[in-house]
């Protein structure tokens, strides 16, 4: 399970504000991401046609939506400095 300190850590590496219920709710949705990950890595992926007793039960996945996007603007404005909608980040490796 994703602990609370570690979503928080998350949030500020990744200069996120989110309120307590939002918190709560992203730790729940990276919480079953993990466990999916946990369960696919711990799989036999050894192809066998007649014993489907390894096969991974994906069935219990979210639908995807797809949504368009149109803030753009929103978004880069949160940037200190914006090159044709790209942030620009500062060299840190020589």
């Amino acid at each position: 399970m994703l602990s609370m300190d570690n979503l928080k850590l998350l949030c500020e590496l990744s200069k996120l504000h989110l309120s307590e219920d939002e918190m709560k709710e992203y730790q729940k949705e990276m919480t079953d991401i993990i466990n999916l990950m946990d369960t696919i890595g711990d799989s036999d992926f050894e192809y066998n046609p007649i014993d489907m007793t390894n096969a991974i039960p994906f069935g219990e996945l979210r639908a995807d939506n797809i949504t368009e996007f149109d803030n753009m603007d929103g978004i880069v404005k949160n940037g200190p400095e914006v090159i044709e909608n790209q942030f620009v980040v500062p060299k840190i490796v020589d």
